[in-house]
Protein backbone atom coordinates (compact mmCIF):
# COMPACT_ATOMS: atom_id res chain seq x y z
CA UNK A 1 0.00 0.00 0.00
CA UNK A 2 1.08 3.39 -0.39
CA UNK A 3 2.26 5.17 2.73
CA UNK A 4 3.21 8.69 3.91
CA UNK A 5 5.34 10.30 6.69
CA UNK A 6 3.06 9.77 10.64
CA UNK A 7 4.15 12.61 13.08
CA UNK A 8 4.67 11.54 16.49
CA UNK A 9 1.70 13.91 17.20
CA UNK A 10 -0.84 12.33 15.25
CA UNK A 11 -3.06 12.13 17.84
CA UNK A 12 -4.43 11.40 21.17
CA UNK A 13 -6.56 8.47 22.94
CA UNK A 14 -7.56 9.48 26.25
CA UNK A 15 -9.25 6.89 28.71
CA UNK A 16 -11.64 8.13 31.02
CA UNK A 17 -10.42 7.18 34.51
CA UNK A 18 -13.87 6.41 36.14
CA UNK A 19 -14.97 4.36 33.24
CA UNK A 20 -12.22 2.62 31.89
CA UNK A 21 -14.25 1.24 28.87
CA UNK A 22 -14.29 4.71 27.34
CA UNK A 23 -12.23 5.59 24.83
CA UNK A 24 -11.93 8.92 23.18
CA UNK A 25 -9.75 10.49 19.72
CA UNK A 26 -8.78 13.73 19.39
CA UNK A 27 -6.12 15.45 16.64
CA UNK A 28 -2.66 15.99 17.80
CA UNK A 29 -0.65 15.51 20.62
CA UNK A 30 1.50 17.52 23.37
CA UNK A 31 4.81 18.50 22.14
CA UNK A 32 7.86 18.15 24.89
CA UNK A 33 6.86 21.46 26.46
CA UNK A 34 3.19 20.46 26.86
CA UNK A 35 1.58 22.46 23.74
CA UNK A 36 -1.04 20.78 21.45
CA UNK A 37 1.62 20.41 17.96
CA UNK A 38 0.21 21.08 14.89
CA UNK A 39 2.19 22.08 11.21
CA UNK A 40 2.11 25.46 9.83
CA UNK A 41 0.22 24.59 7.14
CA UNK A 42 -2.27 22.69 9.72
CA UNK A 43 -6.19 24.16 9.74
CA UNK A 44 -7.35 25.97 12.58
CA UNK A 45 -9.98 28.12 13.54
CA UNK A 46 -12.18 29.65 16.43
CA UNK A 47 -15.22 28.12 17.59
CA UNK A 48 -18.51 30.08 18.51
CA UNK A 49 -17.73 29.33 22.39
CA UNK A 50 -14.66 31.28 21.51
CA UNK A 51 -12.61 27.85 22.06
CA UNK A 52 -9.55 27.18 19.54
CA UNK A 53 -10.07 24.08 17.56
CA UNK A 54 -8.19 22.56 14.57
CA UNK A 55 -6.91 19.48 11.89
CA UNK A 56 -3.87 17.99 11.57
CA UNK A 57 -2.31 18.49 8.21
CA UNK A 58 -3.32 15.46 6.22
CA UNK A 59 -5.84 14.89 8.96
CA UNK A 60 -6.76 11.82 11.38
CA UNK A 61 -9.40 9.69 10.41
CA UNK A 62 -12.29 7.64 12.03
CA UNK A 63 -14.23 4.79 11.14
CA UNK A 64 -17.44 3.74 13.03
CA UNK A 65 -18.13 0.07 11.49
CA UNK A 66 -21.86 -2.08 12.35
CA UNK A 67 -20.37 -5.29 12.90
CA UNK A 68 -23.21 -7.32 13.55
CA UNK A 69 -24.47 -8.60 9.98
CA UNK A 70 -25.86 -11.69 10.67
CA UNK A 71 -29.76 -9.88 10.01
CA UNK A 72 -28.61 -9.68 5.92
CA UNK A 73 -29.42 -12.18 3.42
CA UNK A 74 -26.39 -13.70 1.48
CA UNK A 75 -27.53 -11.64 -1.63
CA UNK A 76 -28.05 -8.84 -0.28
CA UNK A 77 -24.97 -5.77 -1.10
CA UNK A 78 -25.21 -3.01 1.41
CA UNK A 79 -23.13 -0.06 1.51
CA UNK A 80 -19.88 0.99 2.09
CA UNK A 81 -18.98 2.81 5.84
CA UNK A 82 -18.40 5.55 5.67
CA UNK A 83 -14.91 7.56 7.23
CA UNK A 84 -15.01 11.23 9.23
CA UNK A 85 -12.28 13.42 10.57
CA UNK A 86 -11.96 14.31 14.23
CA UNK A 87 -10.45 17.32 15.53
CA UNK A 88 -8.17 18.48 17.69
CA UNK A 89 -11.06 19.14 20.29
CA UNK A 90 -12.93 16.12 19.34
CA UNK A 91 -15.74 17.00 17.22
CA UNK A 92 -16.67 15.04 13.98
CA UNK A 93 -16.35 16.42 10.25
CA UNK A 94 -17.08 15.14 7.01
CA UNK A 95 -14.21 14.44 4.87
CA UNK A 96 -12.22 17.61 3.16
CA UNK A 97 -12.25 17.59 -0.84
CA UNK A 98 -8.14 16.70 -0.68
CA UNK A 99 -6.53 14.93 2.75
CA UNK A 100 -4.72 18.12 3.28
CA UNK A 101 -7.00 20.56 1.59
CA UNK A 102 -7.12 23.90 4.06
CA UNK A 103 -10.95 23.66 3.43
CA UNK A 104 -12.28 21.91 6.82
CA UNK A 105 -15.42 20.10 5.76
CA UNK A 106 -19.08 20.03 7.66
CA UNK A 107 -19.53 19.24 11.31
CA UNK A 108 -21.38 15.92 12.04
CA UNK A 109 -22.91 16.45 15.78
CA UNK A 110 -24.68 13.30 16.10
CA UNK A 111 -21.40 11.37 15.82
CA UNK A 112 -18.72 11.01 18.27
CA UNK A 113 -14.97 10.37 18.88
CA UNK A 114 -15.70 7.85 21.57
CA UNK A 115 -14.03 4.30 20.32
CA UNK A 116 -16.08 1.63 19.82
CA UNK A 117 -14.97 -2.40 19.30
CA UNK A 118 -13.93 -2.66 15.68
CA UNK A 119 -13.48 1.43 15.33
CA UNK A 120 -10.60 2.13 12.32
CA UNK A 121 -8.43 4.96 13.08
CA UNK A 122 -6.28 6.25 10.02
CA UNK A 123 -2.88 8.47 10.24
CA UNK A 124 -2.24 8.68 6.87
CA UNK A 125 0.09 5.67 6.09
CA UNK A 126 -1.06 3.43 8.99
CA UNK A 127 -4.99 2.38 9.69
CA UNK A 128 -5.05 1.15 13.19
CA UNK A 129 -8.10 -1.03 14.64
CA UNK A 130 -9.51 -0.79 18.00
CA UNK A 131 -10.74 -3.57 19.87
CA UNK A 132 -12.22 -3.74 23.30
CA UNK A 133 -11.56 -5.98 25.95
CA UNK A 134 -15.43 -7.16 25.68
CA UNK A 135 -14.95 -7.44 21.85
CA UNK A 136 -12.59 -9.66 21.85
CA UNK A 137 -13.87 -11.97 24.38
CA UNK A 138 -16.66 -12.29 21.93
CA UNK A 139 -14.43 -12.81 18.79
CA UNK A 140 -13.24 -15.86 17.96
CA UNK A 141 -10.13 -17.31 19.28
CA UNK A 142 -6.74 -18.74 17.58
CA UNK A 143 -8.24 -22.08 19.18
CA UNK A 144 -11.33 -21.67 17.79
CA UNK A 145 -10.56 -20.73 14.55
CA UNK A 146 -7.82 -23.09 14.12
CA UNK A 147 -10.50 -26.02 15.23
CA UNK A 148 -12.95 -24.32 12.42
CA UNK A 149 -10.54 -24.71 9.72
CA UNK A 150 -9.77 -28.64 11.49
CA UNK A 151 -13.72 -29.17 11.19
CA UNK A 152 -13.05 -28.23 7.14
CA UNK A 153 -10.26 -30.37 6.01
CA UNK A 154 -11.68 -33.37 8.46
CA UNK A 155 -13.98 -33.34 5.79
CA UNK A 156 -11.65 -34.49 2.86
CA UNK A 157 -12.58 -32.11 -0.17
CA UNK A 158 -11.45 -34.11 -3.09
CA UNK A 159 -10.05 -32.81 -6.01
CA UNK A 160 -11.90 -34.21 -8.92
CA UNK A 161 -9.27 -34.10 -11.34
CA UNK A 162 -6.24 -35.18 -9.39
CA UNK A 163 -8.08 -37.68 -7.16
CA UNK A 164 -6.44 -36.94 -4.07
CA UNK A 165 -7.34 -34.82 -0.74
CA UNK A 166 -7.36 -31.26 -0.64
CA UNK A 167 -5.91 -29.11 2.43
CA UNK A 168 -6.16 -25.86 3.72
CA UNK A 169 -2.83 -24.20 4.76
CA UNK A 170 -1.95 -21.63 7.77
CA UNK A 171 0.09 -20.33 5.60
CA UNK A 172 0.63 -19.53 1.84
CA UNK A 173 3.32 -21.35 0.18
CA UNK A 174 5.34 -19.29 -2.60
CA UNK A 175 5.93 -22.43 -4.34
CA UNK A 176 1.98 -23.02 -4.91
CA UNK A 177 1.51 -25.84 -2.13
CA UNK A 178 1.60 -29.02 -4.27
CA UNK A 179 -0.86 -31.31 -5.10
CA UNK A 180 -3.15 -31.05 -2.10
CA UNK A 181 -3.01 -26.76 -2.25
CA UNK A 182 -6.42 -26.03 -3.14
CA UNK A 183 -7.55 -23.29 -5.69
CA UNK A 184 -10.82 -22.00 -6.23
CA UNK A 185 -12.83 -21.38 -9.51
CA UNK A 186 -13.53 -17.62 -9.79
CA UNK A 187 -17.15 -17.50 -11.40
CA UNK A 188 -18.48 -20.64 -9.83
CA UNK A 189 -16.14 -21.15 -6.30
CA UNK A 190 -15.82 -24.98 -7.28
CA UNK A 191 -12.29 -25.72 -4.84
CA UNK A 192 -9.97 -28.06 -6.64
CA UNK A 193 -6.89 -28.70 -6.36
CA UNK A 194 -3.90 -27.40 -9.50
CA UNK A 195 -4.07 -28.73 -12.30
CA UNK A 196 -3.86 -28.18 -15.89
CA UNK A 197 -7.61 -29.81 -17.10
CA UNK A 198 -9.43 -26.73 -19.48
CA UNK A 199 -6.61 -24.09 -18.78
CA UNK A 200 -6.22 -22.48 -22.58
CA UNK A 201 -4.85 -18.91 -23.29
CA UNK A 202 -7.07 -16.62 -25.15
CA UNK A 203 -6.79 -14.93 -28.32
CA UNK A 204 -6.33 -11.60 -26.25
CA UNK A 205 -3.65 -13.10 -24.25
CA UNK A 206 -5.25 -13.73 -21.27
CA UNK A 207 -5.98 -17.04 -19.32
CA UNK A 208 -9.47 -19.14 -19.14
CA UNK A 209 -9.64 -21.57 -16.68
CA UNK A 210 -13.01 -24.33 -17.18
CA UNK A 211 -14.24 -25.93 -14.02
CA UNK A 212 -14.30 -29.73 -15.29
CA UNK A 213 -17.57 -29.68 -12.35
CA UNK A 214 -19.50 -26.87 -14.09
CA UNK A 215 -17.85 -26.00 -17.26
CA UNK A 216 -17.60 -22.50 -16.56
CA UNK A 217 -14.96 -20.58 -17.76
CA UNK A 218 -12.92 -18.39 -15.52
CA UNK A 219 -10.83 -15.81 -15.57
CA UNK A 220 -8.41 -16.68 -12.95
CA UNK A 221 -8.10 -19.39 -10.19
CA UNK A 222 -7.10 -18.19 -6.70
CA UNK A 223 -4.81 -20.28 -4.46
CA UNK A 224 -6.37 -20.56 -0.82
CA UNK A 225 -5.39 -19.99 2.48
CA UNK A 226 -6.59 -19.66 6.20
CA UNK A 227 -6.73 -16.09 7.38
CA UNK A 228 -5.51 -16.92 11.12
CA UNK A 229 -5.44 -13.00 12.94
CA UNK A 230 -8.19 -13.48 15.32
CA UNK A 231 -8.77 -9.88 15.78
CA UNK A 232 -10.24 -9.56 12.11
CA UNK A 233 -12.74 -12.55 12.19
CA UNK A 234 -15.82 -11.68 13.41
CA UNK A 235 -17.26 -15.53 14.15
CA UNK A 236 -15.97 -18.93 14.04
CA UNK A 237 -18.11 -19.04 11.61
CA UNK A 238 -18.26 -21.90 8.18
CA UNK A 239 -15.34 -21.24 6.19
CA UNK A 240 -16.79 -21.16 3.14
CA UNK A 241 -15.43 -17.55 1.67
CA UNK A 242 -12.61 -16.08 0.43
CA UNK A 243 -11.02 -12.47 -0.22
CA UNK A 244 -10.78 -11.89 -3.99
CA UNK A 245 -8.01 -12.11 -5.60
CA UNK A 246 -5.41 -13.14 -2.27
CA UNK A 247 -7.57 -16.20 -1.09
CA UNK A 248 -7.94 -16.02 2.41
CA UNK A 249 -10.43 -17.87 3.51
CA UNK A 250 -13.05 -16.70 6.00
CA UNK A 251 -16.85 -16.88 7.22
CA UNK A 252 -19.76 -14.77 5.00
CA UNK A 253 -19.97 -12.37 8.04
CA UNK A 254 -16.51 -11.65 7.71
CA UNK A 255 -15.30 -11.23 4.12
CA UNK A 256 -18.38 -9.43 3.83
CA UNK A 257 -17.93 -6.77 6.89
CA UNK A 258 -13.91 -6.02 5.35
CA UNK A 259 -15.07 -5.52 1.98
CA UNK A 260 -17.97 -2.76 3.05
CA UNK A 261 -14.72 -0.74 4.35
CA UNK A 262 -12.76 1.25 2.01
CA UNK A 263 -9.39 1.77 3.44
CA UNK A 264 -7.51 5.08 2.46
CA UNK A 265 -4.93 4.27 -0.10
CA UNK A 266 -2.45 6.97 -1.04
CA UNK A 267 -3.50 10.30 0.02
CA UNK A 268 -7.16 11.13 -1.60
CA UNK A 269 -8.40 7.36 -2.92
CA UNK A 270 -10.52 4.58 -0.73
CA UNK A 271 -10.50 1.02 -1.08
CA UNK A 272 -11.42 -1.80 0.37
CA UNK A 273 -8.54 -4.50 1.18
CA UNK A 274 -8.02 -7.93 3.00
CA UNK A 275 -7.60 -7.01 6.25
CA UNK A 276 -4.93 -10.38 6.74
CA UNK A 277 -2.80 -9.38 3.60
CA UNK A 278 -3.66 -5.85 2.79
CA UNK A 279 -4.30 -6.69 -0.91
CA UNK A 280 -6.58 -4.57 -2.68
CA UNK A 281 -10.30 -6.41 -2.83
CA UNK A 282 -11.83 -6.68 -6.47
CA UNK A 283 -14.29 -4.19 -7.02
CA UNK A 284 -17.25 -6.44 -8.90
CA UNK A 285 -16.51 -9.19 -7.15
CA UNK A 286 -15.03 -8.83 -3.83
CA UNK A 287 -15.29 -12.38 -2.68
CA UNK A 288 -16.43 -15.49 -3.64
CA UNK A 289 -18.35 -18.73 -2.47
CA UNK A 290 -16.19 -21.68 -2.02
CA UNK A 291 -18.11 -24.82 -2.88
CA UNK A 292 -15.87 -28.04 -1.45
CA UNK A 293 -16.01 -31.73 -2.82
CA UNK A 294 -16.35 -33.35 0.68
CA UNK A 295 -17.54 -35.72 3.03
CA UNK A 296 -17.81 -37.92 0.24
CA UNK A 297 -16.36 -41.13 2.43
CA UNK A 298 -19.39 -40.41 5.44
CA UNK A 299 -21.50 -42.87 6.24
Amino acid sequence: MISSTISRYACRIIIDRENYDKAFLYAAGFDSVKNIFLGEKATKWMKRNGEMDGLTTNGILILHPNRNTEELSDDDVPPMYVWREVSVDGDIYTLRETRSSSARGALVPEETNMLQDGTLIDLCGATLLWRTADGLRKSPTAQELEMALDRLNAGKPQCPVNLNTLIIPKKKSSKGGGSRQPYVYLRCGHVQGKHEWGHHALSNGQQSYKCPICLAESERVIQLTMGMESSFHLDSGNLDYAFNPCGHVASLNTVRFWSRIPLPHGTNSFHPVCPFCTTLLATEKPYVRLIFQDHLFDN
